[in-house]
């Protein structure tokens, strides 16, 4: 399953475009909203995502590793250099039923070999409805379980990030915290794990989804 996982993966992010995308994954009974892949290629991005991803980023900078003022040049950059050619990851939109976009999600780190991956990128934007975003992220990974074949799925997550307790509702369960290291670059604020550090915050939290079957798999 992991090879033809990985040519599914390829094949959803080649369909995105600037008018849409053929392979959307539909989110709830009935349909609430759809996972909308994000268009890498330079002429295929839309300029509302270039421009939600940007202003959402900033919005929640703490969330994440690097900080940083996020502009648009740099979210096109980072859609088309890092995001695109990457085989081991997927950024998706979550478009509500009316065609707003109220959020984003994705999967990163995946390993093909060993069947695993991280939800990454999991950002509530304006407008979403109560629980839409857990029903989006459940979709997602339904989808790569089912879908890519992958079995093993966790998160990262800032401890000092609100989102730890939405993690822990959504059913992931903490693994282990390592103490995070602020690095001062040219242009943003680098957070990395330390393990030489004393505990402290903050910290980066690893979590782990029981798998299928098991008992707490959600």
């Amino acid at each position: 399953m992991p090879p033809r996982g990985r040519e599914l993966l390829i094949a959803v992010k080649e369909s995105a475009g600037a008018r849409g995308s053929v392979l959307s994954l539909p989110i709830g009974q009935p349909i609430e909203a759809v996972l909308r892949p994000v268009a890498t290629r330079i002429e295929g991005l839309r300029a509302e995502d270039v421009r939600v991803l940007t202003e959402w980023r900033n919005r929640h900078v703490r969330a994440f590793l690097t900080e940083f003022q996020a502009h648009e040049w740099r979210t096109r950059r980072w859609l088309t250099e890092t995001v695109g050619p990457d085989d081991s990851r997927i950024l998706f939109m979550v478009d509500a039923a009316d065609g707003r976009t109220v959020g984003y999600v994705g999967l990163a780190f995946i390993d093909w070999e060993e069947r695993s991956a991280e939800a990454d990128a999991v950002v509530r934007g304006v407008g979403a409805l109560p629980g839409i975003m857990t029903k989006a992220l459940h979709t997602l990974l339904e989808w790569a379980r089912g879908q890519l074949g992958l079995d093993s799925l966790g998160v990262r997550v800032r401890s000092d990030n609100p989102a730890l307790a939405f993690y822990r509702t959504f059913g992931f369960r903490e693994v282990t915290r390592v103490p995070l290291r602020a690095v001062e670059e040219a242009d943003m604020l680098r957070w990395t794990e330390d393990r030489s550090m004393p505990s402290g915050e903050p910290s980066l939290v690893h979590m782990a989804l029981p798998k299928a079957g098991s008992s707490g798999a959600p």
